[in-house]
């Protein structure tokens, strides 16, 4: 039998740009900065259709494809703001991120 994935120190969260946002990237817990939950995506994005966990990440933390995230190395790295579903990661990692929000108060 497989053992649950680890909400250990080193685990990776998965985040997207969007909620709707078809491709995901990886972060290190770590990399996750300001978290919160938002409605709002910002820029000119719609709202999100709840709350959803959010944070900002620097750009260069992201393990992605290219397409993720379009870079110009002159301007790098960039602060970015992701959403965590609960849908891509397991609820051990979300009970982690979510605990860095109560965190921050």
């Amino acid at each position: 039998m497989a053992r649950p994935p680890s909400a250990g120190p080193a685990t990776n969260v998965v985040i997207r740009r969007r909620h709707d946002d078809p491709r995901s990237a990886t972060v290190a817990m770590a990399g996750l900065r300001d978290v919160r939950r938002r409605n709002e995506a910002g820029g000119v994005c719609g709202p999100y259709p709840r709350p959803l966990l959010s944070a900002r990440v620097w750009c260069d933390h992201v393990t992605a494809d290219d397409a993720w995230h379009v870079c110009e190395a002159s301007t790098a790295p960039h602060e970015l703001e992701v959403v965590v579903l609960e849908s891509d990661n397991p609820p051990a990692v979300i009970e982690r991120v979510a605990a860095r929000m109560q965190a921050r108060g």
